[in-house]
């Protein structure tokens, strides 16, 4: 993406911008915390035509490298991780690693969510260029 790195992770790492570019999130506010580990955010979302109101947690943070949250409260229970690295200035490669925690009913999905997130992911990314585009111009 054509935007420097800090830009990308401010707007990626603060989940309240997720329903301007992930179309399964339609909405997102913060709960508690100033959007470094401890933050809580709720999110009301839609996947695979399930709707579920889900509590994320940021667990770990190293901005504007990574950052880690863990769902506290939700039907399907997982871990993402968010990896933003600078490929040269003004350019930024951003990736999406997502595991589903092994606790039952869900130890059954884990080999199937990572893969499905992934194209998941991959469509929506197209839509964050122009999100963070106009979050940081607008």
């Amino acid at each position: 993406m054509n935007r420097p790195v800090a830009q990308v992770f401010a707007f990626v790492s603060d989940l309240r911008h997720d329903p301007q570019w992930w179309a399964g999130v339609r909405s997102a506010e913060r709960l508690r915390g100033d959007g470094g580990v401890g933050t809580l955010y709720e999110l009301d979302t839609s996947l695979l035509g399930v709707r579920d109101r889900i509590h994320l947690e940021v667990v770990a943070q190293q901005p504007p490298l990574h950052q880690t949250v863990v769902v506290r409260r939700g039907r399907l229970p997982y871990t993402a991780r968010y990896e933003w690295a600078e490929l040269a200035p003004g350019r930024t490669r951003f990736r999406l690693v997502a595991e589903v925690v092994a606790a039952r009913p869900w130890s059954w999905f884990g080999p199937l969510f990572s893969p499905l997130l992934s194209a998941v992911a991959r469509r929506h990314f197209r839509r964050l260029p122009a999100a963070v585009e106009a979050a940081t111009t607008g």
